[in-house]
């Protein structure tokens, strides 16, 4: 049923006489050659990925330092219009003596829609148009 081992064995055989240490040394080349083989193509697939690791990172500490100037700018106008635009007692702070605007005026800012995402959007204006400023002013120097 398996004649196809013994033929093989009796070609191998036909060419010359090996010893069991040869064919062993062989399968050692052999298994040697596919494994470095393997090992190579690794090392080579790991080199790209550790690359692109390495790009991408470089590249999101780039866009960080870029972009920390504009978050300052920001952070600080949102900061400012939130705290201008809020009565004392929303920022925590008592003051029971002093009125320093009525009750109208906290309605207004109330009733306008969206306040707070005009706010954030005035911040952002801003910010820009400081940073422009900014790069403007270096472009001179």
């Amino acid at each position: 049923m398996w004649g196809y081992l013994p033929e093989f064995w009796d070609a191998i055989e036909a060419v010359g006489e090996y010893s069991v240490d040869w064919f062993q040394s062989l399968g050692n080349a052999v298994a040697g050659a596919i494994g470095g083989f393997f090992n190579d193509l690794i090392h080579h697939i790991y080199d790209v990925f550790y690359f692109f690791d390495w790009l991408l990172c470089n590249l999101s500490s780039m866009m960080l330092i870029a972009f920390s100037p504009l978050a300052w700018v920001y952070s600080y106008i949102s900061g400012f219009l939130t705290s201008a635009t809020s009565s004392l007692e929303d920022l925590g702070i008592e003051v029971q003596e002093i009125t320093l605007y009525t009750q109208n005026v906290e309605s207004f800012f109330n009733a306008i829609p969206y306040f707070t995402f005009i706010i954030n959007a005035v911040a952002g204006c801003l910010g820009i148009f400081f940073l422009v400023f900014v790069v403007k002013q270096m472009k001179e120097i």
